[in-house]
Formats: C-alpha cells, structure tokens, sequence
C-alpha cells in the first residue's frame, strides 16, 4: 500500500486512472463509439471514424458531390439560356 493512501483511495485512483497507463487505448469512433478507429486511413484516422462509418461517410460525400454537381450544371445552363435570349434581342 501506498504510504498516506487508504485501500479505497488507491482503488478510486485506479479506477480513474486504469491499473496500467503505460498501456495504449485505442481511440474508439466518434459516430457508433463501439469499434477502434480506422487508423490505416489517414482520412478516417483525421475525421476519427471506424471502417464501417467511415465507409458511410465517403458514400455519403459521392452522393452530396453528384447533387451538387448537378445543381451547379443546371445553373449553368439556365444562365447560358438567359444569355443566349439576351444576345438574340440586341
């Protein structure tokens, strides 16, 4: 026992701190915080998501990028047209 540390406040210390520091953690994820993060992607190592999520959240980017593409493209060409109009009545 430590000298001026009673039994239980040895056991609160350890159940604070863990029996081992030394010993490495895993981070867990930060969507599911049930499986360690992907940590051979630096990408899903940075956003701290698990392979799974992370998985997730790059088919989730794709499909924003498509409907913002598309949006964008749209835009285009309704501006194209009103150019186009405005040409043919000068």
């Amino acid at each position: 026992m430590l000298p001026g540390r009673t039994a239980k406040a040895v056991r609160r210390i350890r159940e604070r701190h863990g029996r081992h520091r030394d010993a490495p953690r895993a981070p867990l994820c930060a969507v599911c915080g049930a499986r360690p993060v992907y940590v051979e992607s630096r990408s899903a190592a940075r956003l701290g998501l698990c392979q799974g999520c992370y998985a997730d959240e790059v088919r989730r980017r794709a499909e924003d990028r498509k409907r913002l593409n598309a949006a964008r493209r749209q835009l285009e060409r309704a501006e194209a047209a009103k150019r186009g109009e405005s040409e043919g009545e000068s």
